[in-house]
């Protein structure tokens, strides 16, 4: 009976020992670091060609849109300026761009108060702004147009310190400056394995990025779009570290199970 007793100490020892052994290894791993280039002599400096594609406008885009005059009563007549709602939309996130922006409808108009329908799907956000300094002109010489895009929203999954959709307040904006607004990739994050999952028209563009390689500079798909959604895999190690918890619990459960059978056994024999 003792043992019996003992061979089970044994092996939750062993169990524990591996456990312990498998966390430390594993935490233990070279980070790699971002745009790897090894032997890069000090102080040198490399040139890349940017290859970013403007974003075009597409349905249920949403743009803020502000014209304003030195005419205040002018600048009532359109309602498109209210510093009041950008200065709460300011402390609450964006969400009330939402409710006061124009949205690029399914025929591919915006519907502007006064200046009416301008065309805005397929062309970058400057284009448009032009097409609505133009047409704002011929009503008003010196007026001065501002469109900026506010529907820009990527989100991010896996190994990033804050999961979830951050809204990007800027025209374009690149892979590395997304994964640091999410707050970078965390100890566990496997950077030669990022997926980025991205929406055209009817279908979903799915690829991968390994940021330990300078060539992605040259890439377009360096390059964030609204709506894309950055999956940032794990290390072989994280998931060998939960594979052995899971098996871990399941051998202590079992040693443990079996230890009071023994034990409830060897008291009924007593008896």
């Amino acid at each position: 009976m003792n043992k019996l007793l003992n061979k089970q100490m044994k092996l939750k020892i062993f169990i524990i020992t591996v456990f312990s052994l498998s966390i430390v290894f594993s935490s233990c791993n070279k980070r790699i670091r971002y745009i790897y280039e090894r032997d890069q002599p000090a102080d040198t400096v490399y040139t890349y060609k940017v290859k970013s594609e403007p974003y075009r406008l597409k349905p249920n885009d949403v743009l803020h849109i502000n014209i304003l005059t030195t005419d205040e009563n002018v600048n009532k007549l359109f309602q498109l300026d209210n510093s009041e709602k950008n200065s709460n939309s300011r402390n609450s996130g964006g969400g009330e761009f939402y409710l006061t922006g124009f949205t690029v409808n399914d025929t591919g108009y915006v519907q502007v108060p006064i200046l009416g329908n301008i065309y805005a799907e397929d062309k970058t956000v400057a284009d448009f702004r032009s097409d609505v300094t133009a047409k704002t002109h011929q009503f008003l010489n010196n007026a001065i147009v501002n469109v900026k895009l506010v529907s820009f929203k990527v989100s991010f999954l896996g190994e990033v310190t804050n999961q979830g959709p951050i809204l990007i307040y800027q025209d374009n904006i690149d892979i590395l400056q997304g994964i640091s607004r999410a707050g970078g990739i965390t100890d566990y994050g496997n950077m030669t394995n990022v997926t980025v999952v991205r929406q055209e028209e009817d279908k979903r563009l799915v690829y991968k990025l390994d940021l330990t390689q300078r060539e992605i500079l040259n890439s377009n798909k360096f390059y964030l779009y609204p709506d894309d959604i950055v999956i940032v895999e794990p290390i072989k190690a994280k998931v060998a570290q939960l594979n052995l918890r899971d098996y871990f619990f399941f051998f202590s459960t079992f040693s443990s199970a079996i230890s009071t059978t023994v034990i409830v056994l060897n008291v009924f024999q007593k008896k």
